[in-house]
């Protein structure tokens, strides 16, 4: 068997550059001589051939020619020519992993959750587990368009699982497949770890538990609707994840659908400013509350309806008395009350603010966290309580003992501390007595 170098010719074609190698193959760029076209040719090693046997090889062609979608790479002809196994592919521009992070922009990120989900739907429908998808497979074409591409790890799925054998790349693989229990989630998980890289600019690892390393910079990027399908898509658990491409693309359709609602309405109208001016009163008590306060109670969002600065943990706004604020599209928690709208984690069996049951717990304890201060009074429980939680997470116990910062005036009602500044306590939302003493006494802001 003859050795291929740059100038060799298969049959109709002549290679000219290689463009990859892995343990099972070598891509070429190539020219199709008769139709005068650029093609990519994936030529499997003779060691592969050898190992495996001719029908293991000759496997990837029968799957890639059941699928026929413009966002999966075509198959153009599939040959044993001069003793060699043949791929010849339509011909893209670059891959995801070659491109530099300079231009990985937002607007990539949106055409890749796209074009991708697309095409993992295709495949799904047909039965076909891609079970390796990562940037290295990801393709795009000159007009800038993602193409899922190498199916030379896919199999059929068995009909009565769903399921197949493990295989796959470690960084991009999901948990389960680690253990040989791969299924159309897998590809989920894979998908969305890839387009969360892209939007991220780093790739997290294990346990991959939100926020995930470069949260920040996602959720900068990510429009919220499409975050959440994403962090769907990387649940751990099985039963919280997407459990297929067609019911991940549509998942991706509906979340596209409320993102451009949201455009339309910012084209209709001005955008409203979430701060007011530097002269506004208001936003000069909102500025001196963030800086000497905003640690403290965490008050890392905007108010709906006053633009204030409010935590997830306080169920009114302290500036407007609101009880109408939703957290669903900001919070840094991996699921959401659907009752309060607020952040929850998978190990709750209750939401510390409402109580809704409606979470059940993963099997693994609750961990402490950082800003746990207490510990649960009810004899048997003892779960760590962060501070401003109003009922254990665990055991739906309500907090009895008020929670105190030093320095700050307790509310007359629930005895949770308020700042003089609040209107209203974000605790129970009653009428801040203290901060009609100061309106009274006419005192500035300090």
């Amino acid at each position: 068997m003859r050795t291929l170098r740059v100038g060799s010719r298969l049959g109709k074609y002549r290679l000219d550059a290689r463009i990859g190698e892995g343990g099972s193959a070598t891509v070429w760029r190539a020219r199709d001589t008769v139709e005068s076209l650029g093609v990519a040719l994936k030529i499997a090693s003779p060691a592969v051939v050898e190992e495996f046997g001719v029908h293991a090889v000759e496997a990837e062609a029968r799957v890639a020619a059941q699928l026929d979608h413009p966002r999966i790479v075509r198959l153009r002809n599939a040959d044993w020519i001069d003793g060699y196994f043949v791929i010849a592919t339509s011909l893209a521009k670059t891959s995801l992993e070659g491109l530099p992070k300079r231009r990985r922009t937002p607007a990539l990120g949106i055409v890749l959750l796209d074009d991708l989900s697309a095409a993992l739907a295709h495949a799904h429908e047909r039965g076909v587990i891609h079970r390796d998808i990562k940037p290295g497979n990801v393709l795009l074409d000159a007009d800038g368009r993602a193409l899922l591409s190498d199916f030379g790890t896919a199999r059929l799925a068995k009909p009565e699982t769903g399921a197949a054998t493990e295989v796959g790349t470690f960084g991009y693989m999901a948990p389960e497949q680690a253990y040989g229990r791969t299924g159309y989630a897998s590809d989920v998980f894979s998908l969305a770890l890839t387009i969360y890289e892209a939007f991220a600019g780093v790739l997290p690892g294990w346990p991959f538990e939100w926020p995930l390393e470069g949260d920040a910079r996602f959720r900068s990027r990510c429009p919220a609707p499409l975050q959440e399908v994403l962090r769907r898509g990387l649940a751990i658990d099985l039963d919280r994840r997407v459990p297929d491409g067609i019911a991940f693309r549509r998942a991706v359709e509906r979340a596209q659908d409320r993102v451009r609602r949201a455009d339309e309405r910012a084209t209709r109208r001005p955008r409203r400013k979430r701060r007011a001016p530097p002269e506004d009163p208001f936003a000069l008590e909102a500025e001196w509350f963030r800086k000497r306060h905003g640690r403290t109670f965490e008050a890392h969002f905007d108010c709906h309806a006053c633009d204030g600065p409010v935590s997830e943990s306080m169920r009114s706004c302290p500036w407007c008395g609101t009880k109408r604020n939703s957290f669903r599209e900001v919070t840094r928690f991996p699921l959401v009350c659907p009752d309060c709208e607020r952040g929850v984690r998978p190990e709750w069996s209750a939401c510390p603010t409402c109580t809704t049951g409606r979470f059940e717990g993963s099997g693994r304890p609750i961990p402490g966290r950082e800003r746990a201060e207490r510990s649960c009074s009810r004899k048997g429980c003892g779960a760590p309580l962060q501070r401003f939680m109003h009922y254990c997470p665990k055991c739906k116990t309500r907090v009895a003992k008020p929670w105190k910062v030093e320095g700050l005036p307790a509310c007359t009602h629930c005895r949770w501390p308020v700042v003089p500044r609040w209107r209203f306590c974000g605790w129970c939302g009653k009428r801040n007595a203290h901060a009609l003493d100061v309106q009274r006494e006419g005192r500035g802001v300090r």
